[in-house]
């Protein structure tokens, strides 16, 4: 019988709890993510591959709404640097994410509504944690590489530095440990455009029309800041 956990489109109900660098705990834990490749023997030839902030768990496999190829086709598939006939791939939505891991979108069961703006403040560190709690759950204890850019690379190298027992190797692509105060301006712009958007409703906007506005604002503003000045 076909392992269910192992597969495209998956989604996983973890019962954690998993402490939070803010004070808080999460309990249940949803991770929606997709594999590559088959899990070996002694489960020793898994990567895992992280992604930027507007990214998704759909690193090689068409987006299921947009239909677009996966976002890193050059990078993995066959004969790709990363091979699922060779290594075992694993691509989880991060958590605080809105593509199907836990979020403000999320049902908050003390409320039976959305979480919004009363979901937690999440950190790096946070989503390595809910990895490694997804890993736990697929069988695996140390991960052959855990890959990533941007965003994604402040999580391949949170990896070694929280869990440095479960990784071999870490590829740390266009990132950083830390930002600059520019860095935390820059972002700062993008929240304010987005949140002076009617649509915003103070983050309570579930149900109805999201500050798509605000947000292709920010995104604007985001642009500029991933690409450098010829010259």
């Amino acid at each position: 019988m076909t392992d269910q956990r192992f597969g495209l489109h998956r989604y996983a109900r973890l019962a954690g709890p998993l402490p939070l660098d803010g004070g808080g705990v999460l309990s249940p834990v949803e991770i929606a993510y997709e594999t590559y490749g088959t899990l070996d023997a002694t489960a020793s030839n898994a990567i895992l591959i992280c992604h930027a902030l507007t990214g998704d768990q759909h690193v090689a496999s068409p987006h299921p709404r947009t239909g677009k190829p996966g976002w890193w086709t050059r990078l993995v598939g066959e004969g790709r640097p990363i091979d699922p006939a060779r290594d075992f791939v694993v691509c989880a939505n991060v958590l605080g994410s809105c593509m199907g891991s836990s979020g403000p979108a999320s049902i908050d069961p003390a409320t039976g509504a959305p979480y919004a703006m009363a979901f937690p403040v999440i950190t790096i560190r946070d989503m390595v944690r809910a990895q490694a709690l997804l890993l736990d759950h697929l069988g695996i204890g140390v991960l052959k590489a855990v890959v990533g850019g941007s965003m994604g690379g402040m999580q391949a190298l949170s990896w070694p530095a929280t869990f440095p027992r479960r990784v071999r190797a870490a590829v740390v692509i266009a990132s950083t440990a830390r930002h600059t105060a520019q860095n935390i301006a820059f972002h700062e712009v993008g929240r304010q455009a987005i949140m002076a958007d009617p649509a915003w409703r103070g983050g309570g906007y579930y149900g109805g029309e999201p500050p798509a506005a605000g947000l292709a604002v920010a995104r604007m503003a985001a642009h500029i800041t991933y690409l450098s000045e010829a010259g």
